[in-house]
């Protein structure tokens, strides 16, 4: 039979899901036996303006007759939340008020994302059968388990394994990212100079990232490399008697239909090309970032002759997806993970799969397709359209851009 204390947790846990359900943004906890409410709030550091996720203290034992106290106090904290009213001088009274001693929470990389998880999952909107949930909190677990379990997360030891990673590299990014976001929930000490090395981490890879698409290749020399692999085999393929299979197209097909459509990585195996009025198009599900994919868009073939020299609607590739219910970013992250490893090795390191998505992009505005038709063929914003591909375009792609106006001028 349960204990009153476990029959208390039991009914502190039902009553955050009806504050998580009243949108109140605080959440209660029993820290050994004392109630105390944790939300996102201003940091105590008259410096910063940023809001973190905060312990408040309210000064009253963990008890049965004291539950509708908490719930009445995380309420008074929401609305004062709401109302932008919150000051930390009208709790002050109660940290002090509180005699209870608690026991220290352990800074161990390991116990500080067990309780980070807890916290992540407890948020409003956030859902265990969301994929982009899921691979939201997968980017966040492995990046910080990059750590020991065992060592502190501390300034100094995500320094120690962040400047491992290659300088302005998508890793050093990443991993500084979600280092801090933990490291403000854990209230780690040095904040602040952690925060100024992950903006500086982010920064070199965003300048890193513009050096690389002002040197991008051209349009001619990324269709010299896909051309050349687009009927490229697999020829090691064995049966488990140790004979031979017949050589079969892997990665050729992904690749050209990358280029001539212009589809991030993971949305290439969900393409599905077709002709109308002779006219070659494709259907491709849409994949953003964190987001769950449930649109599919339709998107025109910019090159047509590219289309058919690359024998597009001759479909080989090795994973389909034919429904947005199919998609599986875990199953994707592998296949990706492969495909790029591949291009890799056979172009030398010419480019990544994704530049054949920036190629497509700069190419909109050189043929001076229509920004909003331009964006919804690439499935994203005119806003993010206009920011991604008119920031890089230069005196190179002005020329292109007068010479095909010129083009279509003397074919009238």
């Amino acid at each position: 039979m349960a204990n009153s204390f476990e029959i208390l947790k039991a009914k502190v846990s039902a009553t955050n899901d009806v504050l998580k359900r009243k949108k109140v943004g605080v959440t209660i906890y029993i820290k050994k036996d004392a109630f105390c409410l944790r939300a996102s709030l201003p940091s105590k550091d008259p410096q910063s303006k940023q809001n973190i996720q905060q312990w408040v203290s309210i000064g009253i034992k963990a008890e049965e007759k004291n539950r509708n106290e908490a719930i009445r106090l995380a309420e008074k904290l929401g609305e004062e939340k709401k109302a932008g009213l919150f000051r930390w001088d009208k709790w002050k009274s109660k940290e002090e008020e509180e005699t209870i001693v608690l026991k220290p929470v352990s800074k161990k990389v390991g116990d500080i994302l067990k309780r980070y998880e807890k916290d992540f999952w407890s948020r409003e909107g956030r859902n265990k059968t969301d994929e982009a949930n899921q691979q939201y909190w997968y980017q966040i677990q492995h990046y910080v388990n990059k750590i020991e379990k065992h060592k502190l997360l501390s300034v100094e030891n995500i320094f120690e394994l962040g400047n491992t990673f290659p300088k302005a590299s998508k890793k050093k990014a990443d991993f500084a990212k979600y280092c801090l976001l933990v490291g403000k929930f854990a209230e780690i000490a040095n904040l602040r100079k952690l925060q100024a090395w992950a903006n500086a981490a982010q920064k070199a890879y965003n300048t890193d990232l513009e050096a690389r698409a002002r040197e991008r290749l051209t349009d001619e020399e990324y269709l010299e490399v896909v051309r050349a692999l687009r009927n490229d085999v697999h020829t090691v393929r064995v049966r488990q008697d140790k004979s031979t299979l017949p050589a079969q197209r892997e990665w050729g097909w992904a690749l050209a239909a990358q280029f001539v459509f212009g589809a991030r990585t993971s949305e290439v195996w969900s393409i599905q090309p077709f002709e109308v009025d002779g006219e070659i198009m494709a259907k491709i599900l849409t994949v953003e970032k964190n987001k769950k994919p449930t649109k599919w868009r339709v998107a025109g073939a910019l090159k047509q002759e590219w289309a058919r020299e690359l024998n597009i609607l001759e479909v080989n590739k090795i994973h389909s997806i034919n429904t947005a219910s199919e998609y599986d970013a875990k199953v994707l992250k592998t296949i990706n993970n492969t495909y790029t490893k591949w291009l890799k090795q056979k172009s030398n390191a010419a480019f990544e799969p994704y530049q054949l998505r920036h190629a497509f992009g700069y190419r909109t505005g050189n043929m001076n397709i229509n920004t909003g038709v331009a964006s919804k063929w690439m499935g994203h914003s005119e806003a993010t359209h206009t920011s991604t591909y008119k920031k890089a375009y230069d005196e190179s792609d002005a020329i292109k851009t007068l010479k095909l106006l010129r083009q279509q001028e003397q074919q009238q």
